[in-house]
């Protein structure tokens, strides 16, 4: 089998060659590199890109398309693989991504012409995870208030939240999205003995009730839940998970936390929400624009936790990606499936 592998800033070709190498699983193999010298910035326009455009956001090199077309499996990231590619593909058979998101792959045109996509939603969930769970303390605990207040010379004794700050263990929490990362969450959440709701429609309740958490509609989640973390996706004309009415149902001591797609809340609606304190607090990884605005109005509010896009940022996420990925096409060269095959 021909194999080719397309790296880029953050998963190197060099990390799939190692990988593939080792597999043996190929006759011959050509490494190329995307976009490999773009600085966070620029990466981060160009991530935006792909995920509002999808398959189509960039046209490949003409090197890469030739040996995609060429190709029997095709390892990437980033780079997309759009219909024209897929089209022309002489004998492609698995398109492999290192993402979660399918974002960069015409998958209608890939299926329909019989070609499997694995894909790697593990990659960066652990990450992702860990920070959901982190920024939950955080804003709640107004950690980052009094950090800051203390390198300001104020030792500040007066929160948004003083007087109604509770612990994990006397909290509810709303899972909306029960993939690999809303599932993890709950893994970690466990010590804390939090009550666990959560709302996903492709998930079968008998499997949310095994993983000791209550099934429930997302309406009833909002109206119930102390705090909300967001796993799920939407389509490209979709409507957000959390607009207006949403807000509107949820109590006002609760908190609502965003480490997934930035497009899954309508953030002009929760800056209105939290200026005038209709919920209690947020936590935001994700914006529709990045680099955030400094006079983006949500900096100026006081109830409200931002990082700049750090959920799957550690070494972990990246460095393992090519060995899961092999594993999974290793699993379905062998028995016709894998867990993560489209």
């Amino acid at each position: 089998m021909k194999c080719v592998a397309i790296g880029d800033m953050f998963v190197d070709e060099q990390a799939f060659h190692k990988e593939i190498e080792k597999s043996g699983l190929f006759d011959s193999y050509q490494g190329f590199t995307w976009k490999g010298d773009l600085n966070r910035v620029k990466t981060r326009a160009l991530i935006r890109k792909i995920e509002t455009e999808g398959s189509e956001a960039y046209p490949l090199p003409e090197d890469i398309r030739k040996a995609v077309v060429e190709a029997d499996v095709v390892f990437v990231h980033l780079c997309p693989i759009g219909q024209e590619v897929i089209q022309q593909a002489k004998h492609l058979q698995y398109i492999v991504s290192a993402r979660g998101g399918l974002e960069n792959i015409a998958v209608k045109e890939a299926q329909a012409k019989g070609i499997h996509i694995i894909h790697c939603p593990a990659h960066n969930a652990h990450a992702v995870a860990e920070l959901v769970v982190g920024l939950m303390i955080c804003e709640t605990r107004n950690v980052a208030r009094a950090n800051y207040a203390l390198k300001q010379g104020e030792w500040r004794e007066n929160y948004p939240n003083s007087g109604r700050i509770r612990e994990l263990r006397s909290s509810s929490v709303g899972i909306i999205g029960f993939g690999t990362i809303g599932r993890l969450v709950v893994d970690l959440l466990q010590p804390f003995h939090t009550t666990i709701y959560v709302n996903d429609p492709f998930v079968d309740e008998k499997e949310i009730k095994e993983a000791g958490c209550i099934p429930v509609s997302k309406e009833d989640l909002l109206k119930e839940a102390d705090i909300v973390t967001l796993h799920g996706r939407i389509g490209p004309n979709d409507p957000p998970i959390i607009g207006a009415p949403e807000l509107a149902l949820m109590k006002p001591t609760s908190y609502l936390i965003n480490t997934a797609r930035a497009v899954l809340v309508d953030m002009d609606a929760l800056v209105h929400s939290l200026e005038i304190h209709q919920i209690m607090g947020a936590a935001i990884d994700v914006f529709p624009k990045e680099p955030l605005d400094a006079n983006d109005p949500i900096t100026n509010l006081d109830n409200i936790t931002i990082t700049n896009h750090r959920g799957g940022d550690t070494v972990d996420s990246y460095i393992r990606s090519p060995e899961l990925l092999i594993a999974y096409l290793e699993e379905a060269l062998k028995t016709g499936k894998t867990r993560y095959m489209l």
